[in-house]
């Protein structure tokens, strides 16, 4: 029988549906673990509580050090951790950079519908999940199993994706692949002791690839760093972007282009924002990037 660490952070499997409201609170019972997590010993943690819409870095950090001490202190054989699936990319991300150390299976799930909903993907989620767990501790490579299991819409079954290649959920609430894969940058113990102990976080700014963006409206001296997303072609505006890049650049606040790409031939508009002072970030999606930029 698996051994498995079940951390909960909230999100629409944390929640419960109220009247015609679906409020946070969970309705995760043991008639719900009796179903999903059969074959199991469980033990469960929930340092904090909140919604995926509202998550900050600082809720991040509570969850993952919860994590981290259960994991060094009990050593289970995997651990499940139920997110909301509205910012699960971006956590996962950063989880897959700050808890790969452990050497430990880490499956990350949510629901689209709230457990007691009775259409809900909850327990097809959590299921899938574990049986992720219990197979990769069987063996090395397994154990560097960590990604995402959601419910994809098309088929409606539970599907896997690598955290590293997970991009922000769709409409539907589907994750796509980032297919290029880049320089790992997953953090030693000392470097993801020294993210956790933080105080404060870095203000980073991320700003949307969306047309005729209003750059000068913005005043970067207000952020410790600036995301800017790419486009496909992975370069951005060379109308007004290499002005408020040279002006925050000047005030020694960094912009990042993500996901840049590492090409031969460059765009005219990658060389003005080079040379304005942008910092590509290559061959990792934009998520990837700020979780990156939260560590290093």
């Amino acid at each position: 029988m698996n051994n498995i660490l079940v951390c909960l952070l909230g999100g629409t499997i944390g929640s419960h549906i109220d009247g015609k409201s679906i409020k946070l609170g969970s309705s995760l019972n043991d008639k719900f673990w009796n179903k999903a997590g059969a074959g199991f010993q469980l033990r469960f943690i929930e340092p904090v509580t909140y919604s995926s819409e509202n998550a900050t870095v600082e809720d991040y950090k509570i969850g993952l050090r919860a994590v981290i001490k259960e994991v060094e202190e009990n050593r289970p054989d995997g651990v499940l951790i139920l997110h909301g699936t509205d910012s699960v990319a971006y956590f996962a991300q950063l989880a897959v950079r700050v808890l790969s150390y452990l050497d430990i299976p880490v499956a990350i799930t949510g629901s689209k519908l709230p457990p007691d909903d009775p259409r809900t993907d909850a327990i097809k989620n959590v299921k899938f999940a574990l049986s992720l767990l219990a197979a990769g501790a069987l063996s090395e490579a397994g154990r560097k199993t960590f990604g995402i299991v959601f419910c994809e819409s098309f088929m409606g079954e539970s599907t896997f994706i690598q955290a590293w290649q997970a991009t922000d959920a769709d409409y539907y609430g589907d994750h796509k692949k980032f297919g290029v894969k880049g320089e790992e940058a997953y953090a030693d113990r000392k470097t993801v002791m020294e993210f956790l102990e933080k105080e404060t976080s870095p203000k980073i700014l991320t700003i949307p690839n969306v047309p005729a963006f209003p750059y000068d409206t913005i005043d970067p001296t207000k952020y410790d760093m600036i995301l800017i997303e790419a486009y496909h072609s992975g370069t951005q505006n060379s109308k007004v972007l290499p002005e408020f890049v040279r002006k925050a650049t000047e005030a020694k606040v960094r912009c990042y282009l993500a996901p840049a790409k590492n090409n031969k031939n460059s765009y005219e508009s990658e060389d003005e924002l080079v040379k304005a002072g942008i910092i590509k970030m290559t061959d990792v999606s934009l998520e990837g990037a700020w979780a990156q930029l939260q560590l290093f």
